[in-house]
């Protein structure tokens, strides 16, 4: 019953926009942009406070914002965290322990909107500045990215091919812009005069539209080694994503895992994370980590 009264509400509302596409276009993108970009969760919980609290550094102004920055000490190599859509910090836990007897300093922060940092929306060219504001301030040797924080991570460093990042891992990341914004689009019956505004919007705004927006395609740039780790049951971003990504990148390796969907929780899954930091090579694609090895 409450499925059905939501989608009746999106097609409510996609309806007005798609009205509104043909007497003030600007507005009605502007609209749907802020429909897609604000995210409804990622604020810290009671439950996560225990672990975040001690490890919280200093607030980084960015933009009309604060950022909220995490530091684990320690002697080694430094590894800079990136969460996903609608999560925080905390979604490392277990990564961050594996990390930390390991001897490696971590770094993290809480995305716009999301965690205790402000802000109210999240889009991947606003995130590639705050972690590039992050890179420059702490000069990471590593990066983990996971979902909307691979793909940002992906985007920045074919911007930003900084010297001191060594290896980069990326759990879970979407490919194209297009694919990730089609389901929102269908629920709400997006009219083909509002994609075409929508188009004008993103060329308008970040020049370019959305089928020219591809992880895959921004892959080709990096030059450093990369492990990428996907779900091939994952019900937010096909797996087939990180296939496309991983055939662009020169010096990647692709990692299959089964029964841990789009979270990519799992101690096998740190513990692969953690041997390619460590310079270890990994059986390349089609290796699966079977979830059953968590038990």
């Amino acid at each position: 019953m409450r499925s059905s009264f939501k989608k009746i509400i999106a097609k409510l509302l996609g309806g007005y926009i798609n009205l509104l596409a043909y007497i003030a276009p600007d507005k009605a993108a502007g609209k749907v942009f802020s429909l897609f970009s604000t995210p409804r969760q990622g604020k810290i919980r009671t439950h996560h406070t225990d672990f975040l609290n001690p490890a919280r550094h200093e607030r980084i102004p960015f933009k009309n914002m604060e950022l909220q920055v995490y530091i684990w000490p320690g002697e080694g190599e430094t590894v800079l965290l990136v969460h996903g859509w609608e999560s925080n910090t905390h979604r490392y836990k277990m990564l961050i322990k594996e990390l930390q007897q390991k001897n490696y300093r971590i770094i993290a922060f809480d995305a716009p909107g999301h965690g205790y940092s402000e802000g109210f929306s999240l889009y991947v060219p606003l995130y590639d500045e705050a972690m590039q504001l992050i890179k420059e301030k702490y000069e990471p040797t590593y990066i983990v990215g996971h979902s909307i924080g691979a793909m940002t991570a992906i985007h920045n460093q074919s911007k930003h091919p900084d010297t001191h990042v060594k290896r980069m891992v990326i759990l879970g990341a979407p490919d194209k812009l297009e694919d990730m914004l089609a389901d929102s689009e269908k629920l709400l019956g997006l009219s083909n005069r509002t994609t075409q505004v929508m188009d004008a919007y993103f060329k308008k705004r970040f020049g370019f539209i959305k089928k020219e927006f591809s992880s895959a395609a921004l892959a080709k740039k990096i030059q450093i080694p990369g492990l990428i780790i996907h779900d091939k049951d994952d019900s937010i971003t096909p797996s087939y994503g990180s296939k496309a990504i991983h055939n662009n990148w020169p010096k990647s390796t692709l990692v299959y895992t089964t029964g841990l969907n789009h979270s990519l929780y799992g101690e096998a899954v740190d513990k692969v994370i953690l041997k390619f930091l460590q310079g270890e090579k990994i059986p390349s694609e089609d290796i699966v980590v079977q979830s059953a090895s968590l038990a």
